[in-house]
């Protein structure tokens, strides 16, 4: 019943059904060894490239909409 209650959110209405218990000794969410790397950084910073060139823009044409609100 501890566990239970521990379990239970006060926002949602449900009704367990069953509780596991799991004692884990290790895991590995992606195992390197076979995953292998689609985009190297240097691929990913040349794709970034143009969006932070963007977001440069942006952040100057604001700059110059606020000097000119305070005029």
């Amino acid at each position: 019943m501890e566990l239970f209650e521990s379990l239970s959110l006060e926002d949602y209405n449900f009704k367990a059904e069953r509780m596991m218990i799991f004692h884990i000794e290790a895991y590995d969410w992606n195992c390197p060894q076979h995953i292998t790397p689609r985009y190297t950084g240097e691929d990913i910073e040349k794709a970034l490239v143009p969006q932070r060139e963007y977001i440069t823009k942006l952040e100057s044409e604001l700059k110059k909409l606020k000097s000119h609100e305070q005029q």
